[in-house]
């Protein structure tokens, strides 16, 4: 294994593009760490200065060609990053020009895509490209981009163990720190990697995600409007980087230091001085050395300060001028605004207060019509006035605003909903849509109409009736709820994804969970008075689909996590948007081992495919004393390769054997029933293992009726559901399935969940309504845990080793891989019998081997 490095540093270009003198002080700064032998350790760093198009591009190709699975590589770039008319990024080499109209020349660039495909050609397994540049995190979207405009991590990053890092996203720009020889996300790239301080954990080793997490706290201290990302697949966020010393008396003083300053939001506090006076006394550091950690720390807090009070001087100066600001001079603050990197919350309460010291006129001056279309005073009389008693914040929203006529505040009765609707294809819906076709009756179509309008009140009333017909419907159930939340102005909006129109058993008996969790927390007053709603979106199991989902509950604010998606390549294709973006998402159904360590904002509540190739492995060699199996799977589904591989690795352990003859492909055109079982059972197969999805069940169906009892059959978690016993009956008597939580086991006889379910649903529930409650109970959990009801708490929250809530199926915790921890909740062994013995009903049956 070899640890290499390019670094790319472009600071001289063509007239139409602006020197970067910084950037060769980046590379030379990223060199320094990596090569340190107590740091990056790195074997080989390669500098590349101010390159031509084709040096550039040749280098790029080189670091990426002819390595080894276990080599590391790295890729670092400082310098423009441009993009053209249609979103794509291009990255500028020295001889980088424009055309006399300004159109880039793409063959004087090197263009992501190209990147994308020497990364993607490599054998090796562990890459790590950081880009300093503008619009960087086009590179990640880029990457993860089809042709047809999809997301799809799979097939586009080619393998596991890749990140990126990026200075920006795919439509900002980045800053240089004035008074710094680096770029501001380079300073503390390396300041996180050459104190130590980036490892967060104290191993004595900075990880990817790790130095991604210090660098961007920093960044966002010193320019909050800047916001750096991280795309990553599977191990890529755990890949070490570098090593930090473990006992360093400077950096325990550093880590102490950042803590006060935290907890003091920006100041250290009387208590944390006389903290860190004790700490320094201990570990015998001089003061001088003291005050320039200190120092260090407090450097982003203080750029942040200078930048605020840089804006308040010019808004002073300019109101000075004339007041209220013309349009002229807003625009010029915008500009300023921008160029220091600070947010439009940055800016309202710097100019609130000063707003509000202008002095009021002391009578009214009616304008002709003509003039109040031009102008802002009666605009800022009004709203200055309302800044004196509500401190001055809801000024600056005010002052955006263009009045034509003066318009009276209307307080919504509270009888109505505020409308809520969502616009994707029918595909998502808060109440306003049916997704559950063949749940629908008058009562319920009354009820998404009267929604629909906003008739809240009318809403809970048709729903209410809904259910008194459909008891078992779960969507109606979730609309009562999201129109009771709407009569509150305090709620919280979580979503739900379900195959609705592939799969509808399984949608509703994941909607169930979901309902049950809603019902249950809502009739409680809500989180902290806060009534939950539930957005259900129908993502169909297709392609793409589960990217548009993502897509559009990422951009709605409201939602702070989603319960999903249900299948395991769905999860994976929405999970990379939801990592790159920051929304948890909890599935409660994706068991494909692919999933653990997928990315921090991905968590699951049930067991993964290990834990089940393993209990079907056991019950086979040790029970059923059976040492050959064949395999019936699908190749193009995750879950069903992922349990495949689980099992037949569990099998060879304990001594038995899965020949490759006797693995068949289901959705093979060549594959014919009668013809595999006969062939396996030729090559001596005992037993038929069945991993189907929802694609091949029936295919499963006709093996099951081939083998005709002559084989014994085992079967994934997916062949468990009541479409399996309507079809097969007695046919498929004597199967026997692993699932992860069964309602008749007798360890659930004095269960508060089941018991509940029966009441609420009149039926028997499933172990997806199961997993899916104990979802929702995370998510609910963790809001109630968390102080802001934001994204990123209740991802940290749900991460934190003292989180735990009682579900449905035991104690809820996460692992830092996202797994549950799962050690006291084994898979449930159930068989088709006879229910009630001697009938011919069959039902699947719990049972201890």
């Amino acid at each position: 294994m070899v640890k290499i490095a390019l670094l790319i540093g472009v600071s001289e270009y063509e007239p139409g593009l602006s020197p970067l003198p910084a950037t060769i002080k980046d590379v030379e700064a990223m060199q320094r760490v990596l090569l340190h032998s107590k740091i990056g350790g790195f074997d080989d760093v390669t500098l590349l200065l101010n390159p031509q198009q084709h040096e550039m591009a040749v280098a790029i190709e080189t670091l990426f060609d002819g390595r080894q699975k276990d080599d590391l590589l790295l890729l670092f770039f400082s310098g423009h990053g441009i993009k053209d008319e249609s979103g794509k990024l291009y990255f500028a080499a020295r001889n980088t020009r424009k055309t006399e109209k300004g159109v880039l020349v793409k063959a004087t660039t090197v263009a992501a895509s190209f990147v994308h495909e020497v990364m993607s050609n490599s054998r090796c397994k562990r890459e790590v490209v950081i880009l300093d540049c503008c619009f960087s995190g086009a590179f990640a979207e880029g990457l993860l981009a089809r042709d047809d405009g999809f997301v799809d991590i799979r097939n586009q990053l080619g393998g596991e163990g890749r990140a990126v890092l990026t200075s920006s996203t795919s439509t900002q720009y980045s800053f240089e720190q004035q008074g710094s020889d680096t770029s501001t996300y380079t300073r503390y790239i390396v300041e996180g990697l050459e104190t130590g301080a980036a490892d967060k954990n104290e191993d004595g080793l900075i990880s990817v995600d790790e130095l991604h997490e210090y660098a961007t706290k920093a960044v966002q201290e010193a320019t909050p409007a800047m916001k750096p990302e991280i795309y990553a697949i599977k191990e890529g966020y755990k890949i070490n980087i570098a090593k930090a010393p473990i006992d360093d008396p400077k950096l325990k003083y550093r880590r102490e230091v950042e803590y006060w300053v935290e907890s003091g939001n920006g100041e250290i506090s009387f208590t944390g001085r006389a903290a860190l006076e004790g700490l320094q006394e201990e570990l015998e550091l001089i003061s001088e050395e003291a005050a320039a950690i200190e120092t260090k720390v407090l450097e982003p807090v203080e750029v942040y300060k200078k930048k605020l009070q840089r804006y308040e001087q010019a808004f002073r100066n300019e109101i000075k001028l004339g007041f209220p600001p013309s349009d002229k001079t807003r625009t010029n603050l915008k500009r300023l605004q921008q160029a220091l990197g600070l947010r439009d919350e940055d800016i309202a309460l710097i100019e609130a207060p000063i707003i509000v010291e202008q002095p009021l006129i002391a009578s009214p001056v009616v304008f002709p019509p003509s003039r109040l279309r031009n102008s802002n005073f009666l605009q800022y009389v009004g709203t200055s006035i309302i800044g004196v008693f509500l401190g001055g914040i809801l000024v600056y929203f005010l002052l955006r605003q263009t009045l034509n006529t003066p318009q009276p505040i209307v307080q919504t009765p509270i009888n109505l909903c505020t409308k809520d609707a969502y616009n994707l294809n029918d595909r998502m819906s808060l109440g306003e849509e049916i997704l559950l076709k063949q749940d629908t009756n008058p009562d319920k179509e009354a009820g998404v109409n009267a929604f629909l309008e906003g008739k809240c009140q009318l809403a809970v009333e048709k729903f209410n009736s809904s259910r008194k017909v459909n008891l078992t419907d779960p969507e109606a159930l979730i609309y009562l709820n999201n129109a009771e939340a709407r009569q509150k102005e305090n709620r919280l909006k979580i979503a739900v994804s379900v195959p609705v129109s592939t799969d509808l058993n399984l949608a509703k008996e994941i909607l169930r969970g979901v309902a049950q969790a809603q019902d249950e927390v809502n009739k409680n007053n809500g989180i902290d008075g806060k009534l939950l709603q539930v957005a259900i979106a129908n993502d169909n199991e297709e392609p793409g689909t589960a990217t548009q989902i993502a897509k559009a509950l990422i951009e709605d604010r409201e939602v702070l996590a989603v319960v999903g998606a249900a299948s395991s390549d769905a999860t994976i294709e929405a999970g990379s948007l939801y990592n790159t973006k920051g929304l948890v998402a909890i599935s409660s159904t994706s068991t494909s081992v692919n999933i653990s360590n997928f990315g921090p904002y991905i968590f699951r509540t049930v067991p993964s495919d290990q834990v089940a190739g393993e209990t079907l492995a056991d019950y086979m060699v040790k029970k059923l004393r059976k040492n050959k199996a064949a395999i019936f799977f699908n190749s193009r589904n995750l879950y069903s390769r992922s349990l495949k591989d689980e099992f037949v690795t569990a099998v060879q352990k304990k001594g038995g054997q899965v020949s490759q003859e006797n693995q068949f492909d289901l959705i093979s055109f060549n594959l014919v029933a009668e013809n595999a079982v006969k062939q396996a059972m030729s090559q001596g197969a005992e037993v038929l293992m069945l991993i189907s999805d929802s694609e091949t069940r029936d295919k499963v169906y006709k093996v099951i009726q081939v083998n005709n009892h002559q084989l014994n059959i085992l079967g994934g978690d997916n062949i468990f559901s009541k479409k399996t016993l309507d079809a097969l009956g007695k046919q498929a008597e004597g199967m026997v399935v692993a699932i992860p939580w069964h309602i008749d086991n007798p360890s659930n006889s004095n269960s508060k969940f089941v018991n509940d379910s029966q009441k609420l649903w009149k039926a028997p529930v499933s172990w997806r309504t199961a997993t899916s409650y104990d979802a929702t109970k995370a998510i609910i959990a963790g809001l109630l845990n968390s102080n802001t009801n934001s994204r990123e708490e209740l991802q940290k929250t749900l991460h934190s080793q003292a989180f735990s809530v009682d579900g449905a199926t035991g104690k809820i915790q996460f692992l830092p891989s996202g797994d549950r921890k799962d050690k006291d909740n084994p898979f449930v062994l159930v068989k088709v019998q006879q229910k009630p013995p001697g009938t011919d009903k069959y039902d699947f049956v719990p049972f201890k081997p």
